[in-house]
């Protein structure tokens, strides 16, 4: 069948981050092929082509992808962006002859346990490690013996620090509940333990274009509450804090690894930690943040565009390097309201802080009718909120006024 002449872009994912995502798109005049297991996901009516698959079925995608070619759909570009899913866009993008990261490097990084043994073959500094599965757990003792405390337990394949715990001190029974639970949500069924390091934890987005070129987009420092063990990121900051000559180590780190990896096109997002010893490589991967930064923290910092630079990159063409410069030397912060454990019954203030001085954006995970849970992932918190000042004093002073507007009641 011959092809018609309007262009589509492919958006893995319907979910909030994919919104602004797919708006970027269609300003370039693309329409939308949407696929995601949600029948009813939030950007369903966005697109033109939607398919409920599951983001991490790349059989059904491939073949989803054939129907549509052989019906005349003239796929341009596909993208991951804000979804775990990079292993997917990379294999449809090599069916379809579509620019992308390649599925080999997709899958090496999208796994922990194989990233930390590429690192260290590398020469890239490592904390201890070791992989542990149903199939060896009776190893478990020997393992802890040989990582120590501190250790940190977490999922090899899976996002929001689900399954994640730290331990600072021996705790076998909590260890072991802790290993289980990582393997139960992780898609390789394993768990990851390792030895912690300490620092302040940090996101490095660079970007390369379609020839090559390496781009730093943006450094946010991300804020933690390890209270209890559990890894829940309570806040971020942007631009980052950090002095100049660390973030110039960490972009120097992001671009070294990429390199030795072999990436050459498209987004790598790195999870970094500074130590004393200097930055350090939690993960990372190869698709846009996940955690609302680059679809509106950065953008309401500093007005960069690392959405449309990824969307020009996924259809092969070069971007303005423009779109990745600070245009309002503003800062932004992320938070949460944190209600306790319960049943949702009423919120109140939404409208009023969306009125107040500095915001920018809200969205609730949880409302009316919906259960807070306690507090051991990043997937349990309430709500996102995001806020600008001209300073950080000012913009601390918008996120407190907001905050305290709303109200959330629980049964």
């Amino acid at each position: 069948m011959v092809k018609n002449s309007q262009k589509y872009f492919w958006v893995i994912g319907g979910g909030i981050l994919q919104v602004p995502l797919i708006k970027e798109a269609k300003k370039l005049n693309y329409k939308i092929i949407l696929t995601d297991s949600d029948k009813n996901c939030i950007c369903k009516e966005l697109a033109s082509y939607f398919e409920a698959i599951d983001i991490f079925d790349i059989d059904g995608h491939i073949e989803y992808a054939k129907q549509l070619t052989n019906s005349g759909v003239l796929i341009t570009g596909i993208l991951a962006a804000g979804i775990d899913a990079p292993e997917t866009m990379s294999k449809v993008a090599e069916i379809l002859n579509l620019p992308a990261v390649s599925s080999k490097i997709a899958h090496l990084v999208n796994n922990k346990e194989i990233f930390r043994v590429e690192m260290k073959k590398l020469g890239i500094a490592t904390p201890k490690f070791q992989s542990i599965s149903l199939n060896n757990i009776d190893e478990l003792p020997g393992i802890i013996d040989k990582i120590g405390f501190p250790l940190i337990v977490k999922n090899t394949s899976s996002s929001g620090s689900r399954g994640t715990k730290i331990f600072y001190s021996p705790d076998f029974s909590g260890v072991k509940e802790l290993v289980y639970e990582a393997i139960d949500v992780s898609r390789s069924g394993k768990a990851l333990i390792e030895s912690l390091w300490e620092g302040s934890e940090h996101t490095v987005e660079t970007l390369f274009d379609i020839n090559g070129k390496f781009h730093r987009c943006f450094i946010t420092d991300r804020a933690f509450d390890k209270s209890d063990g559990f890894a829940i990121e309570t806040g971020l900051v942007h631009p980052s804090r950090l002095p100049n000559d660390e973030q110039e180590e960490m972009y120097l780190l992001a671009e070294k690894v990429s390199n030795e990896l072999g990436i050459n096109i498209g987004a790598a997002k790195f999870d970094m930690i500074q130590t004393k010893e200097g930055p350090r490589i939690i993960e990372m991967t190869v698709r846009l943040s996940g955690g609302f930064d680059c679809q509106y923290l950065v953008p309401a910092a500093t007005g960069k565009n690392v959405l449309k630079a990824a969307i020009l990159t996924a259809i092969g063409e070069t971007f303005d390097d423009e779109l990745l410069e600070d245009v309002k030397h503003r800062v932004s912060l992320s938070e949460s309201v944190w209600p306790s454990p319960g049943t949702i019954t009423k919120i109140d203030g939404r409208e009023v802080a969306r009125e107040l001085k500095g915001f920018e954006y809200m969205y609730f995970r949880y409302d009316v009718g919906d259960t807070v849970m306690a507090y051991t992932d990043c997937t349990k918190r309430v709500c996102f909120i995001i806020v600008s000042g001209n300073d950080y004093a000012e913009a601390i002073e918008n996120m407190s006024s907001i905050k305290k507007s709303i109200k959330i009641t629980l049964a």
